[in-house]
């Protein structure tokens, strides 16, 4: 049997998931702003925002986030609700950052065009990671979204750019479900076909 075959065989037992369903882990990583053109410096419009898929609150206290120039934020605590989203951001002034409202603030964290964003939880275990480069949908002014909160993290694929404008002009939706959001049943199985191959 094929490996597209297989994959289509596996992928005929999946069912579309949907925002709030258990995916098997506590939180993910589901949107990331890279390249802020609105914000008053580069940095203080970038932001990071996790969503917990599963049907429990979910403290943030003890987690890390940490890129691969040795850099590493510690949160603090902040309850996300089940299917709920916090926004990790570099500034909490409106007035510079692009608009948008973190839920917590970092410091001494940087992302660039191309990078790792690597997801730890409080025991040490990694829960998510990406790497993403070229490829990716990485625009200036435009935050990249995941397509799916249940898809491969570190695929290009499972990934788009956002179309929804939000504060001072750039594009994304912090705190807010993806504009690029989709769950049919064929995106589903295509997306795993890839998955697969890749």
């Amino acid at each position: 049997m094929s490996l597209v075959l297989l994959a289509v065989s596996f992928a005929l037992s999946m069912q579309p998931l949907t925002p709030g369903d258990p995916l098997g882990t506590s939180l993910v990583i589901n949107e990331f702003m890279a390249h802020p053109a609105a914000s008053a410096t580069h940095a203080e419009g970038e932001w990071i925002e996790l969503y917990n898929p599963s049907s429990q609150w979910l403290n943030l206290s003890g987690w890390k986030i940490r890129n691969l120039l040795g850099q590493q934020m510690t949160l603090c605590s902040f309850l996300v609700p089940p299917a709920g989203y916090a926004v990790v951001g570099a500034s909490s002034d409106a007035g510079r950052n692009g608009g948008y409202e973190p839920d917590l603030v970092y410091t001494d964290f940087t992302m660039e065009d191309t990078g790792t964003l690597i997801l730890i939880a409080p025991g040490g275990a990694e829960v998510d990671r990406i790497d993403y480069g070229f490829a990716w949908p990485i625009e200036s002014g435009r935050s990249c979204e995941k397509i799916n909160p249940g898809w491969a993290s570190n695929l290009a694929s499972s990934w788009a750019a956002s179309n929804a404008v939000f504060g001072n002009g750039d594009k994304g939706t912090p705190g807010e479900e993806n504009s690029v959001f989709q769950n049919s049943f064929a995106q589903n199985t295509w997306a795993f076909i890839k998955a697969f191959v890749e």
